[in-house]
């Protein structure tokens, strides 16, 4: 029996390395660390225990019989122990103490912390990330900050502000400066309640909640320039809170930390008693409450004091308390912490089916399934059959051929949070203690501040690599779409899967996932009623006029052109079958399909397996923990969506074909969309504006309540007949309406399955139409101007008399509601979305307008509305929509500016097109007013600050360079493009019959040169003229006819585009952002170089002369000339001459541009050097390392 020492050697010694790692990462306290380190010593008593065993194996000789019995018995023995300890070792690393989450639903005290940090965003939010490492150890519930110098100009969506895992709460300085504030970060598991109690500014309470217990925490700041009145006001205002929250005989856990800025010496014997300290402590004495920290928190280099404080007023619940190292050298306050005895839940980890597809077996996929006889496998089956042998089949040929693996999902630090960045925080912390055992020594300080240093700048050197690993992957060819934009969502926050925090029901908050999935899904399908009332169905059918629908053919290559446009970032429904999946099968697995769905519309049966959603609760707005504040995503099985796909192609066609749609329906049409109706409804109302004398417009909103989950199945089916819709085809619509269920999944955790016994499926391709064909009749018979988008209603009239408008309005209003008794559905229940009246109107001095009622209620008239996305004020001045996007623009350059120093600028482009200006573009077509200066300024300044952004250029920067070196057109003429190309889909009868009839006909032109040109719409005010069909036309009609003639959309913008969008300055590839930065700045004219600040017109800079020589510091000077770099020059030189050596035989001039812009002459390759030793040139100088100013 021979020992393999060497493999030995290397499984031990890899246990030793994941045991190094997990010291670090796992160790909360000292039983941890010496668990840990029993492990360790393990690991290394195995590897002395090996080489004794070598050693000694080497000294024996085999070939002697007499010792070879003996010698197996001694390896025998050997291998028992080996074993022994692998074992013990193995056991010790899954216990409890070592493991990050145990087990389901596990208990834990809660932990909280405080931190003075001193701003949150300084150094590009730097000590923010000094924290969120910090936590990667400690992995605290509460994570309380003092000033935090945040203003309203952060957002607490903003990704730069998040920690993953936490939500954050906010009490910023009363004055809306950068100065003082408190946060709060919260792990969203706990059930979390923020309270709003009296007036102390900077101050947050919030309520913790778990099996019924309550533990009040108030997180404070109070800043050491209060003047005696102002300490008295806070001394009330706290007692105001502790009352409030304080319940007599049955206290409930009461913890109060931050900063304090008061110093008393029972606190802290060094500290001398402060007015503030005596006042807070008769105060908090007699409220029961006890200051648990007794070791100075503020340290400076001459002095240290205790002003960072925690109360209590339960403190025999308080487990642990002590005080951690400041994570940065210029923050002299440390951390505080404590453990209450007060238990939590955490949410577990749970279970994930990964499939790695780029590794199948495609072609042995296919050959599988082509050779299934799939005619003797559904033979004298039902479908419902069917369908189960072929989801068998295609999964178990999935998992043969597809590597795939059970994952746990759990929650993961950022991944720059590396071992390293934990060793050096223990470090620190070590330091730190070192600092204060030993008196507090001056040297012991210098130690550890340098230590806290060393630190950041490690963290900024993991976060940097990062960084760069994400630059190179976004710039790597062969990374999928899918990573691609799953990287730029990240940088704004997007989160695909929802956290759901516990739930309050019934006044008990629900915490366990199992439980929450169960509540969601019985509120969810409750939803899926109908009004109780006496209705009942018509009795007669009008006659049909057209043809009826009873059946359609399905072929196979409509299936496979339906599986080859799946979207394969879409997610799958519970039987686990991917659009992946099915791409892959292609061909192979059409077969078997096209027998299902033949078979079922045969018998109008809609397979039941393909009637089952898993449902996803999506947070809307408002409180977290309330139920009503969620709407419901279904994901629905994908064969089903196929089938469904077959059978709204052909009712959309009947549809269609017969014209039975309302024209007013603007939602689910194709060539319709929000944009068409709102320039419907808006062209209407200028143009009232624009009578002479003017014309107010009344327009009233109206909201369908959960729409898609009211429609009544019986009357659904009695449309459906009366439009013709019948036989085999009716069979099928009518089981798939019926016998639907579904489930909420949460975090791996599914909800009992729950029968759906109304509404159409929401997550289905065919609900959204028969949704269209439920309320295709409400508008029959109104007087009113009537649109629809879906579930929308408005309902508009201008006004000539206003008695009659209003009589014309409330008739209509009633006809609606008798509408909706009749089919079981209701309008605007909720309070939060009562229907709601805009009067539109340019007059100085509004008329009184008769009441509207609707609902037994009189309409409220608002000053705006926000329908289809855009905020229509009463005036049309759309300056309240704009608002709302400029604000938001803003705040997603500001995310630009951070992201500049890591990404490449190429994905900045992509980044800021995609979530910034789309936001500013939204409806811009319809806000524009070419003429107003002001409105045009206000937006081009923003899409100005995102070139500034990407490019890391200086303000002041020509905006027609800048816009040239990122190929940005000017947002002015994207809305003369866009104006322009919308124009030629209605002109072209590519956009609803609507808009085209608003056109001007064509009369007098024929066979003239100018047949091409339409007639001007006639306008009295500019506001009108300047409207989009006015002013559009203009533009028209200046085009040339050669452009007009485009023969599809495509090369009509490719057209426009060619005379306003400016060719791009390429960078070819360059990854190096600081650099890149520099480069581009020499590109723009506007850097360090005295040349270009003398011309710019800098206080500093009286002459364009650089100080080598009387010559000007031109960008030729500095690359060719200077004498200050001539050593690094060489160094390009010698560079350039190996890239290729003609390229040292151009002039100075082409030599510059090179250097610049490199060659398009030269290959990509040669550019991509070039242009790295340009940079490598210009950081070498260090010649722009200092201030600009």
């Amino acid at each position: 029996m021979i020992i393999d020492i060497n493999l030995w050697r290397s499984q031990i010694g890899q246990y030793h390395r994941i045991c190094n790692r997990m010291i670090v990462k796992n160790s909360k306290c000292g039983q941890n660390c010496i668990n840990v380190s029993l492990i360790t010593l393990l690991s290394l008593a195995c590897l002395l225990l090996i080489e004794i065993i070598h050693f000694y194996s080497l000294t024996i000789s085999f070939d002697n019989p007499n010792i070879s019995i003996n010698h197996a018995l001694y390896q025998s023995i050997i291998n028992f122990f080996l074993h022994y300890f692998f074992i013990a070792h193995i056991l010790l690393i899954l216990s409890n103490d070592i493991a990050r989450n145990p087990g389901p639903n596990k208990e834990q005290n809660l932990t909280i912390c405080h931190w003075n940090i001193g701003s949150i965003s300084v150094h590009n939010f730097q000590k923010l990330n000094s924290l969120q490492a910090f936590n990667s150890i400690h992995n605290f519930d509460l994570i309380c900050i003092s000033e935090t110098f945040l203003d309203s100009s952060f957002s607490s969506d903003d990704p730069s502000l998040s920690l993953k895992g936490y939500d954050i709460c906010r009490s910023d300085h009363p004055t809306n400066k950068k100065r003082g504030g408190v946060c709060i970060y919260y792990k969203k598991s706990l059930a979390f309640n923020l309270l709003t109690l009296g007036n102390l500014t900077e101050c947050l309470v919030c309520e913790i909640t778990f099996n019924n217990k309550k533990c009040f925490v108030i997180s404070i700041y109070r800043s050491p320039s209060q003047n005696v009145e102002e300490f008295a006001i806070f001394i009330h205002e706290l007692e105001h809170i502790i009352n409030t929250i304080s319940i007599p005989g049955n206290p409930n856990p009461i913890i109060i930390i931050g900063d304090f800025n008061a110093k008393l010496s029972t606190w802290n014997p060094s500290d001398p008693d402060s007015q503030e300290g005596i006042e807070l402590a008769s105060m908090t004495s007699l409220y029961g409450l006890t200051q648990m920290i007794t070791d100075p928190t503020h340290i400076l280099p001459n002095s240290s004091s205790c002003i960072d404080l925690l109360f209590t007023n339960q403190p025999n619940l308080i487990s642990k308390k002590g005080i951690y190292s400041s994570l940065h050298p210029n923050c002299h306050h440390q951390i505080i912490y404590a453990e209450i005895n007060f238990k939590i839940c955490f949410p577990p980890p749970y279970e994930r089916h990964i499939w790695h597809y780029n590794r199948a077996n495609i072609l042995a996929i296919r050959q599988s399934l082509e050779s299934i006889n799939w005619q003797r496998e559904f033979d004298h089956k039902g479908v419902n059959k069917q369908v189960e042998i072929l989801n068998n089949y295609l999964i178990n040929v999935c998992q043969n051929y597809i590597p795939n693996e059970v994952i746990i999902i759990d929650d993961k630090d950022p991944p720059w949070i590396t071992s390293n960045v934990r060793k050096k925080i223990l470090v620190c912390n070590s330091l730190y203690k070192s600092f204060t055992i030993n008196g507090r020594n001056v040297l012991d300080l210098e130690k550890f501040q340098e230590s806290c240093k060393s630190l950041n700048d490690i963290i900024s050197k993991s976060k940097n690599e990062y960084y760069n690993r994400i630059a190179i992957k976004l710039n790597d060819p062969k990374t999928s779409s899918k990573a691609y934009w799953s990287i730029l969502k990240s940088f704004f926050g997007d989160k695909k899967i929802p956290v759901i925090p516990p739930i309050l029901s019934n006044n008990q908050y629900v915490t366990d996932f199992k439980a929450k999935a169960d509540l969601f899904n019985i509120y969810f399908s409750n939803q899926c009623s109908l009004l109780n009332n006496s209705s009942v169905l018509p009795l007669d059918i009008n006659p049909i006029l057209h043809p009826s629908l009873d059946t359609f053919n399905i072929e196979s290559d409509q299936i496979l052109k339906i599986i080859r446009s799946l979207d394969i970032n879409k997610s799958h429904g519970y039987d686990n079958i991917s659009a992946r999946m099915l791409k892959i099968c292609d061909s192979s697995i059409v077969k078997p399909l096209l027998m299902i769905f033949r078979n079922s519309l045969n018998e109008g049966v809609f397979p039941s397996l393909w009637k089952k959603g898993n449902i996803t609760p999506i947070h809307k707005k408002g409180d977290k923990d309330n139920i009503n504040n969620y709407r419901p995503i279904s994901v629905l099985p994908l064969f089903g969506k196929l089938f469904e796909k077959l059978i709204y192609n052909a009712l959309y066609k009947y549809l269609e074909d017969n014209h039975i749609l309302d024209a007013n329906q603007s939602g689910f049409r194709t060539g319709d969309s929000c944009i068409n109706q709102l320039l419907s409804i808006t062209h209407n109302i200028f143009q009232s504006f624009d009578a002479n004398p003017s014309l107010e417009v009344r327009g009233v909103f109206l909201d369908i309540s959960k729409a898609f989950d009211k429609v009544w199945h019986e009357g659904l089916l009695f449309k459906l007949r009366s439009i013709g819709i019948e036989g085999k085809f009716l069979d099928i619509l009518k089981s798939f309406l019926y016998d639907r269920y579904q489930r909420v999944v949460l975090n791996g955790q599914s909800s009992s399955w729950k029968k759906i016994n109304a509404g159409v499926p929401q997550g289905s391709i065919l609900g959204p139409l028969l949704f269209l064909v439920y309320i295709n009749d409400i508008s029959k018979d109104l007087v009113s101007n009537v649109k629809l988008f879906a579930d929308d209603t408005s309902i508009f009239s201008t006004v000539y008399d206003r008695n009659q408008s209003a009589n014309a309005i409330n008739s209509d209003l009633e006809k609606i509601q008798q509408w909706a008794y009749q089919w079981k559905m209701t309008f605007n229940p909720d309070h939060s979305k009562q229907a709601q009246e805009v009067i539109f109107s340019r007059k100085h001095n509004k008329e009184i307008h008769p009441n509207l009622y609707f609902n037994q209620s009189i309409i409220q008239v608002t000053s705006s509305q926000k329908h289809l996305g855009l905020i229509l004020d009463e005036k049309l001045s759309f300056n309240s929509h704009l608002k709302v996007v400029i604000d938001k623009a803003t705040k997603g350059i500001s995310i630009l500016r951070k992201l500049h120093h890591y990404v490449p600028r190429n994905c900045l482009i992509t980044i800021y097109k995609s979530f910034i200006r789309s936001h500013l573009e939204y409806a811009d077509v319809i806000y524009d007013q070419p003429n107003n200066n002001s409105l045009t300024t206000k937006i081009e300044s923003l899409q100005y600050n995102a070139a500034l952004a990407i490019t890391g250029a200086i303000r002041g920067t020509s905006r027609e360079k800048i816009y040239q070196e990122l190929g940005l057109e000017y947002l002015s003429s994207r809305r003369w493009y866009k104006r322009l190309c919308l124009f030629y889909k209605i002109i072209n009868n590519k956009s609803p019959a609507y808009l085209y009839n608003i056109i001007p006909k064509i009369r007098g032109f024929h066979n003239t040169r100018n047949s091409h040109l339409i007639p001007n719409i006639f306008s009295h005010s500019d506001y009108f003229c300047n409207s989009f069909f006015p002013y559009t036309i203009k533009e028209w009609n200046k085009l040339d006819k050669s452009i007009l003639d485009s023969n599809s959309i495509y090369s009509f913008r490719r057209n426009l585009l060619k005379m306003i969008k400016p060719a791009p300055n390429s960078v070819f590839d360059a990854c190096d952002p600081q650099g890149l930065k520099l480069l581009t700045r020499l590109r723009l004219g506007l850097s360090h170089l005295r040349d270009h600040k003398f011309r710019h017109g800098f206080n500093d800079t009286i002459d364009p002369f650089c100080p080598c020589t009387v010559e000007i510091e031109s960008i030729s000077h500095f690359f060719l000339r200077c004498h200050n770099f001539d050593i690094q020059r060489q160094n390009l030189m010698n560079e350039l001459f190996s890239i290729n050596h003609s390229i040292l035989q151009y002039d100075e001039n082409t030599l510059t541009e090179l250097l610049l812009y490199g060659n398009k002459h030269f290959s990509n390759d040669i550019n991509s050097k070039i242009i790295n030793a340009s940079i490598n040139f210009i950081k070498e100088t260090n010649r722009f390392n200092e201030q600009l100013f």
